[in-house]
């Protein structure tokens, strides 16, 4: 039987906040991919397909508003939802986000809870759900 656990990419270059994430969402029964940097997410969605994209805005080598366009522009990820979860969420960061792509913006530190919802919005999923 094929497994149809949702996939989330995680794209954040400090460990601890990747590591929050990735235990929150673990625990909620997703399959977790991670990057460091926007050059290791775009090759990273290129050889796994995700279902949904976490992304940091400040990054180490493209920042995710580039990220954000580069999967908005290939056809095979251009519907994949993206949320951001960054310290950058002025007005002037959040309105750039949206212009590529972004679907939510979170700022940090994040709401658990508000962001457990989300993911499980996109993904058609519940808490608990089989």
């Amino acid at each position: 039987m094929e497994d149809k656990t949702p996939t989330v990419l995680i794209v954040e270059d400090d460990k601890n906040s990747a590591m929050l994430i990735m235990d929150l969402l673990t625990a909620h029964g997703y399959r977790i991919l991670t990057a460091e940097s926007g050059r290791a997410a775009t090759q990273r969605i290129e050889e796994h397909p995700v279902d949904l994209v976490i992304l940091d805005l400040r990054l180490p080598e493209q920042t995710g508003f580039v990220v954000a366009e580069a999967i908005r522009r290939n056809p095979r990820t251009a519907r994949v939802p993206i949320v951001v979860v960054s310290a950058y969420t002025d007005q002037q960061n959040r309105l750039r986000a949206y212009r590529s792509g972004v679907n939510v913006v979170l700022s940090k530190p994040v709401d658990t809870t508000e962001l457990v919802l989300i993911v499980q919005n996109f993904l058609g999923t519940r808490a608990g759900d089989d």
